[in-house]
């Protein structure tokens, strides 16, 4: 199958059986690579349309300023998770639904720079462990080895905090937040390639 046919498959979801999912029983390991660092994973086929997945992630730190609303935080952004989910196969063809927990391992730290001067500060998810859904596909490409993409949302708002309890820092904190709660889910984005035994 050439990722031609498989892109075409995944979108129109009209072949079945002739591109099935794992079978039952079936264990797959892999690595990739998400939007909160490299990737370790595991999937374990329940049956034909039916698996669980978990996900370790990390490894990627970002330095820099990042800019946050109205605030710019001079700082470091560490990226890392665990997800368990379970993947539904509504057709038995590559393409699934998948939901599950994502427990949090991220967080920005360093220096917020505000209207009410500059403080040491961190934005990290409101949930450490909040609901993920994802869609995506997996496909076999040779004799045992697969590649899958998810592209879906973790349901938690970020959260600004302070161990400064000047007034006007923790005012500004609450002004970050009450902006951050204005978006209550963050995006998710992954790619493997596996392996089944």
């Amino acid at each position: 199958m050439n990722l031609k046919t498989l892109l075409t498959a995944t979108a129109l979801c009209t072949f079945g059986a002739m591109a099935s999912a794992q079978d039952m029983g079936e264990l797959s390991v892999g690595v990739g690579v998400t939007n909160f660092g490299y990737s370790l994973e595991g999937e374990y086929s329940i049956s034909p349309t039916l698996s669980v997945r978990g996900m370790i992630m990390g490894g990627f730190s970002i330095n820099d300023e990042i800019e946050v609303e109205d605030e710019t935080v001079d700082g470091e952004a560490n990226l890392g998770g665990l997800a368990l989910l379970a993947d539904y196969y509504p057709f038995a063809n590559p393409w699934r639904v998948s939901g599950g927990l994502f427990f949090s391992n991220s967080d920005v730290t360093g220096t917020f720079d505000s209207g009410s001067g500059t403080y040491e500060g961190e934005i990290a998810f409101e949930n450490e462990v909040a609901p993920l859904i994802t869609t995506g596909f997996s496909a076999e490409i040779a004799q045992g080895w697969s590649i899958s993409g998810d592209i879906g949302v973790i349901v938690s708002s970020l959260e600004a905090s302070s161990d400064d309890a000047t007034p006007a820092v923790q005012a500004d904190i609450d002004d970050i937040n009450a902006d951050l709660s204005d978006i209550p889910v963050f995006p998710f984005i992954g790619f493997a390639v596996s392996y089944t035994y």
